[in-house]
């Protein structure tokens, strides 16, 4: 089993696009996304994932988004 991760910063409308490659390539119901939050304290979490091409981050406490991100997930294919 092979994992592997993409990271990076979540924009202000709280979408992560999955990087293209991963498309058909990872097991979408082993996605697991972890949100650490950058300046002040966030109620964030993930709204959804819809068929594993992106990833929906919402704020709970309804102010903007600023917030890192880590997404890890394992391939069903190896190249």
């Amino acid at each position: 089993m092979t994992t592997i991760e993409f990271r990076g910063k979540v924009t202000v409308d709280g979408i992560i696009d999955l990087p293209e490659e991963w498309y058909g390539k990872v097991d979408v119901n082993s996605i697991h996304v972890q949100l650490t939050s950058n300046t002040c304290f966030q109620e964030l979490f993930v709204e959804s994932i819809p068929y594993g091409r992106t990833v929906k981050v919402r704020n709970q406490g309804g102010g903007k988004i600023d917030a890192f991100f880590t997404v890890t997930a394992v391939l069903t294919t190896e190249d």
